[in-house]
């Protein structure tokens, strides 16, 4: 499951983004398709910044974290922010399985974030299909993992890794070259939402697996955000009224990579946005400081969601 160790990644400036995007989505579905009495799962850590947002943005209450570290686990239930956050012991797939068969919580919706930070693996994939299989109607589901490359094999390996993964949404003409650098990470984003796809195929799910999230980011690796809603059949119209039109921003073709800035750059920037033109390296340049032009670009696409931190000394 996800990592806690190193630095705090509820200040990394992209995943604070990725995440805002994410939950502005979630409350978009919610509101148009009338959830009411979500439940949210995921990974806490010790950290519960997800739940945290759950709680204060999509009025959720009943919220499982699962944990497999067993001193992880501990930290966890004494850094939980709420009565109602209920934080379980053990791996992924099993705790799953315990929720499939809770009547608590088979007949509520559910928000499902897999917040892994390690590759699409076959642990992975397993947990992919059974909340895809198995989760309740209506219910919002993500996964996010690592796209780096290295992380699949040498670059001649990556073609029949990523078959041997996903079987055959990896089409017979996939070549190398999709499979290096950045491609790769697009490769993965699209094969996974197709397998996700496939699974709500497969099951006969009466309201299918509608694609509604697929976004990269980057603080050190880059990471690969991808998931969609499974609707009840009277919701799918409304489900696809609200995915498919131009202010559905949870699948940006541009990928979220934040520049770090101290405050006082944050709020130099954000004081001449928004505006006409495009914010450009010389107007920077002219405020006293300097950033690449693929950061700057990054900014002001992002600057509502930017985060903003500081360390109170006592």
């Amino acid at each position: 499951m996800a990592s806690f160790d190193g630095v705090d990644y509820s200040i990394k400036p992209s995943k604070s983004i990725q995440r805002q995007v994410v939950f502005d989505g979630i409350r978009t579905l919610k509101s148009h398709l009338d959830l009411s009495n979500m439940v949210y799962v995921g990974f806490g850590s010790i950290w519960f910044v997800d739940f945290v947002m759950a709680h204060k943005l999509l009025d959720i209450e009943d919220m499982v974290s699962m944990e497999k570290n067993e001193v992880v686990y501990r930290r966890a239930l004494f850094n939980k922010p709420y009565a109602t956050v209920q934080v379980r012991h053990g791996h992924s797939s099993g705790l799953l399985s315990q929720l499939y068969n809770d009547g608590n919580f088979t007949i509520r919706p559910w928000v499902v974030w897999l917040d892994y930070n390690y590759p699409l693996n076959e642990a992975l994939k397993d947990d992919i299909r059974s909340v895809i299989e198995r989760s309740p109607v209506d219910t919002v589901f993500l996964v996010t993992f690592n796209g780096s490359g290295t992380s699949y094999g040498q670059p001649n390996d990556r073609v029949t890794r990523l078959r041997n993964l996903l079987g055959d949404v990896v089409p017979d003409d996939l070549s190398k070259a999709h499979c290096n650098g950045k491609e790769m990470q697009e490769t993965l984003a699209d094969l996974t939402i197709n397998f996700m796809k496939s699974i709500g195929v497969e099951t006969a799910r009466p309201g299918g697996f509608k694609p509604a999230f697929r976004i990269i980011y980057k603080d050190v690796s880059p990471m690969i955000t991808v998931g969609g809603i499974m609707p009840s059949p009277e919701k799918s119209n409304t489900a696809n009224g609200v995915i498919d039109t131009e202010t559905w921003k949870c699948n940006p073709e541009m990928r979220i990579v934040a520049p770090s800035l101290t405050i006082r750059e944050a709020s130099t920037l954000q004081s001449l946005l928004p505006r006409g033109d495009a914010l450009s390296r010389i107007t920077v340049q002219e405020q006293g400081f300097d950033l690449e032009d693929g950061q700057i670009e990054s900014f002001e696409r992002y600057y509502r969601e930017y985060p903003t931190f500081a360390q109170i000394i006592p």
